[in-house]
């Protein structure tokens, strides 16, 4: 995925952006489920966009574009980032990449900006890698939901630079999204 390129090529960098993954500075595989929500507090904002960062890093195409804005429209994308990082020998199979330290800033009733760290974890011996790289996002309610915007999504594809390009390219435009000159 995008994101293990963008935290290979970028370890040691810090990307700024806003959100929330992983309550409290942790992530467990069990999340907690997505509260209902009609407007924004902090609390429920770090809870709802911890469950959408979690499930989208998942790995799981079954949920995680369950909490992701126009998650159908760019899952394709996301497929494809996925092959081109494993090509490049940027992922390694079975390593998850998890988010953990989010935190979130209301803006307004119903959109939010977030910060979270990545990280590495091998399923088999529990071994994390330090943190990986830190960024964010912006997400909103939707559905009585909190979802992370599709935008934020083809950010995070197109931290991998070259490598992911295409797969950016590809949820920008499936997204209905300019795609941001190449840097």
């Amino acid at each position: 995925m995008a994101v293990l390129g963008a935290a290979a090529l970028g370890a040691g960098m810090a990307f700024a952006a806003a959100g929330p993954a992983g309550a409290a500075g942790t992530t467990t595989t069990t999340t907690p489920k997505s509260p209902k929500v009609t407007t924004c507090s902090t609390k429920t904002a770090t809870t709802g966009i911890a469950v959408a960062l979690n499930d989208f890093l998942s790995g799981n195409q079954a949920i995680a574009f369950k909490y992701v804005q126009d998650g159908a429209q760019i899952a394709p994308s996301y497929a494809l980032s996925q092959q081109l990082d494993t090509a490049a020998g940027l992922t390694k199979a079975g390593i998850l990449t998890l988010p953990t330290k989010v935190t979130v800033t209301c803006n307004g009733k119903n959109k939010v900006n977030y910060h979270y760290t990545l990280y590495q974890k091998d399923p088999t011996t529990g071994t994390t890698t330090p943190p990986l790289l830190t960024t964010g996002g912006d997400g909103l309610i939707l559905n009585g939901h909190w979802v992370i915007s599709a935008s934020s999504v083809c950010d995070l594809e197109a931290m991998a630079g070259a490598v992911a390009a295409q797969a950016s390219n590809e949820c920008y435009a499936a997204a209905g999204l300019p795609v941001p000159p190449a840097s």
